[in-house]
């Protein structure tokens, strides 16, 4: 039955075939929004602005930009007061012994009436809880 019939072989492509983008305008668009989210991807990693203990110190303007590395890089948690205070230096504001305000700066903002601050909260004089906070003036 299948013996009359001659068999073909089916060809196969080449490898250069799956990668030749000239008449396939999904994979251009592919490798245009692939190539379009490594560059942004780059450029973000590039221009943020990393933490510094001598940048958080002399320049208190300024410490809304570089917060955000603070926070997300878990470097105060567990920490004691005392150390706190050594790498932060002196709080704006106590509020109760246990909480720790530090002024960020002149951030753009939608609502001038309240300004953010790191809150730095502690328990069982060790540093549990480190975030934003805004607080009216």
């Amino acid at each position: 039955m299948f013996l009359d019939q001659p068999t073909t072989k089916k060809k196969h492509k080449s490898l250069k075939d799956y990668f030749d983008f000239r008449n396939n305008q999904v994979n251009q668009i592919g490798l245009i929004l692939f190539s379009a989210f490594i560059i942004s991807t780059s450029l973000h990693f590039f221009f943020e602005e990393r933490f510094t203990e001598e940048q958080w110190k002399t320049r208190p303007m300024t410490r809304h930009k570089i917060v955000d590395d603070l926070i997300d890089s878990h470097v105060l948690l567990n920490k004691s007061k005392p150390d706190v205070i050594k790498y932060l230096g002196q709080p704006s504001f106590t509020i109760t012994k246990d909480i720790m305000l530090y002024e960020l700066g002149l951030a753009p903002q939608f609502n001038s009436d309240q300004v953010e601050h790191l809150y730095i909260e502690f328990s069982d004089e060790t540093v549990s809880k480190v975030s934003l906070t805004l607080y009216d003036y």
